[in-house]
């Protein structure tokens, strides 16, 4: 069995691996167009921040390490066309060369785009979006060689609050432009982060714009577009990414939520044989079953090693998603599950809340502090549909709690009576999970 995997990061090789894993016999080959695979890429902002000491620690698995278990690795060479039809696709090297390679079963794993800021000057020397390790190295050199003291970050997800607080954490001018209250938590539970950045120097300008970028051939200064200059040496933006779906379309397979590839629940594509992996694909949610969109490395590996055991003849169910994503800002951990209040609104789904303030820990415990919960549920049947935590970042992770309750398709009654650890280090006697589910519950 020939198995060819377009895309080598992190959900090509986890399927990759796992095809192999699978069916011993099978001869597989993975196609990755950066000179790269098995990157860690969630832990890209902490390197630059100075956590992770060296950049190569974030590769996990080199070429030669694949080859060793009788996977081939093509790296540096990018696949132009799909022949589903025939079983064959079409690649290139980096001088150019192109070969015509034949396969039985096909795994896509095509990752996706960082969005691209679409204002004048955003080609300029100093603008640069971080997707991938190459990213990386290429604004670690931009640091090295350029006097850079003040940064921007243009974006409003968790991966533009990381970037903050890297480029703070190495001394840089940051300033945050963000359209709107950033991260995807809701007001009424993120209302702590404005003053936390306050606090460390960075200089906000939300609910606005850029409307261009400054200078010569390099980049001088942000205009923004309510007409306030920023001075700027780099701009970093980070405005979510779309999925690199175009080979997958002009192959004639089905696209669905935001131009992602359209699976199943084996991850298997419109067509026979052909299965699509990671930041290309979507997900279902837990929540309403409807497919979403979101690119994450956890998911990423999750789907390579369904697509993975599918491909290589097995059979595997990639389970509904949740959606729970967790960041770190400075001290504060802010994490989400399932869906906030705009996406249960933008769904016509009728429901209730609380919010609710508790120790993290014992109230005598030296370093306790404050953390927020807060549950969104069903009015009708009390099943949870979300929910949110922002504390200290060691403290947030109780998400997982929350994330397992909504994918089981509990209720807060279930949430109420789960048996939750107990120690003064770690909670108080009632957990902060536990006090929300109970008001939830009475209400």
């Amino acid at each position: 069995m020939k198995i060819a995997v377009v895309g080598g990061i992190a959900a090509g090789t986890s399927a990759a691996a796992k095809a192999k894993r699978t069916a011993k016999d099978a001869d597989i080959i993975i196609f990755e167009a950066s000179g790269y695979v098995s990157v860690g890429a969630c832990g890209m902002p902490y390197y630059l921040a100075g956590y992770v000491p060296e950049a190569e620690h974030l590769i996990v698995r080199r070429p030669e390490d694949f080859e060793k278990t009788g996977i081939k690795v093509k790296v540096g060479w990018t696949v132009n066309q799909i022949d589903l039809k025939e079983g064959k696709l079409y690649a290139e090297d980096s001088s150019g060369k192109g070969e015509w390679f034949s396969f039985d079963r096909l795994v896509l794993a095509t990752g996706a785009t960082p969005r691209k800021l679409n204002v004048p000057g955003a080609q300029l020397e100093g603008v640069f979006y971080l997707k991938g390790y190459p990213d990386l190295l290429k604004i670690e050199n931009y640091l090295k060689e350029n006097n850079v003291k003040n940064v921007v970050v243009r974006g409003s997800g968790f991966i533009a609050m990381e970037l903050v607080e890297a480029f703070v954490e190495k001394g840089f001018n940051v300033t945050s432009i963000a359209s709107f209250m950033p991260v995807s938590l809701d007001q009424d539970i993120a209302d702590g982060i404005p003053s936390l950045l306050d606090s460390r120097g960075v200089k906000r300008i939300w609910r606005d714009d850029i409307e261009e970028v400054q200078g010569d051939h390099r980049i001088k200064a942000i205009k923004t577009k309510s007409g306030e200059v920023i001075d700027a040496d780099m701009l970093v933006v980070a405005l979510g990414v779309v999925p690199n779906s175009q080979l997958a379309k002009d192959a004639g397979l089905e696209l669905s939520v935001n131009d992602s590839i359209k699976v199943d629940e084996r991850m298997q594509t419109s067509f026979e044989g052909v299965y699509a992996a990671g930041d290309c694909a979507h997900s279902y949610s837990a929540v309403d079953g409807s497919p979403v969109y979101l690119p994450l490395g956890s998911l990423a590996n999750r789907h390579g090693r369904v697509a993975g055991t599918n491909v290589a003849g097995g059979n595997a169910v990639m389970p509904k998603i949740a959606g729970s994503t967790i960041s770190k800002l400075f001290d504060l951990g802010v994490a989400k599950t399932g869906f906030n209040e705009r996406e249960l609104e933008r769904r016509g789904i009728s429901y209730k809340k609380v919010v609710i303030k508790a120790k993290d820990k014992a109230h005598y415990y030296p370093g306790s502090g404050t953390i927020k919960v807060k549950l969104l549920w069903e009015e009708r049947t009390g099943r949870l549909l979300g929910g949110q935590i922002v504390g200290l970042y060691t403290a947030v992770k109780r998400i997982d709690v929350i994330s397992a309750v909504i994918c089981m398709r509990g209720t807060v009654e279930d949430l109420k009576n789960v048996d939750l650890a107990y120690a003064p280090p770690y909670s108080p006697v009632w957990d902060p999970v536990t006090v929300a589910a109970n008001q939830a519950a009475k209400d």
